[in-house]
């Protein structure tokens, strides 16, 4: 008998047949795949979203801690000191007088900064206490803005809150929050009387909202 005519010819149910059918996957393990996906995204995200809160929360109470520093040390040094916010890079950095004199009436945050021009001589140099330059904020917090008593609401360009010897400091109140939302969040308000910085939970829209807190 002919060698060939031995060997069973092959059939759908031969070995290598099956093991071609069964190479791809079974509806039920396509879903129970997706399940699987949708079950770790459902948990990841809001803990990602919470943790960011968190950071935005942590984040403020050291900012005010910050704040109520520099006041003080404007009162114990005779100097004033401004806080400086960049909204283009979202960066931040505390500034003092070389010598004590009176402010210029200078405008704030109504132009974007130009890198290419040389800023005018300045009085303020950067305080090498809050760092020797300037700072960012933790990922995925930001700076939603500074209402100021002289030109309101700022949110772009360079912006100054200013805290001098006697005590006093420039009615503002600086926002922070979570990136890309556009309510909620905190609101550290610096009130004039006395440089005393207070923390909401919300966002404050005015200053009177802020009288019977």
């Amino acid at each position: 008998m002919d060698q060939t005519d031995s060997q069973a010819p092959a059939t759908i149910l031969s070995p290598n047949k099956s093991r071609k059918l069964r190479a791809g996957f079974t509806l039920i393990e396509i879903l129970l795949v997706l399940a699987i996906i949708s079950m770790v995204t459902s948990i990841g995200i809001p803990a990602v979203a919470r943790l960011t809160y968190q950071r935005v929360a942590s984040t403020t109470r050291r900012f005010v801690g910050t704040l109520r520093s520099v006041r003080n040390d404007a009162i114990l040094l005779n100097r004033i000191y401004r806080l400086a916010i960049n909204f283009e890079d979202q960066t931040w950095w505390v500034e003092k007088q070389s010598q004590l004199e009176l402010l210029g009436t200078e405008s704030q945050g109504g132009k974007k900064i130009d890198p290419k021009k040389q800023p005018p001589p300045s009085n303020f140099t950067i305080a090498d206490k809050y760092g020797r330059k300037p700072r960012e904020l933790p990922g995925g917090v930001v700076f939603d803005g500074v209402l100021t008593e002289q030109e309101g609401l700022l949110k772009q360009g360079l912006v100054y809150v200013h805290f001098f010897p006697s005590g006093y400091a420039e009615q503002s109140i600086v926002y922070l929050n979570k990136a890309g939302v556009e309510t909620g969040g905190y609101s550290l308000y610096v009130r004039p009387a006395n440089g005393k910085i207070e923390v909401f939970n919300r966002r404050v829209m005015s200053f009177e909202d802020t009288v019977n807190q």
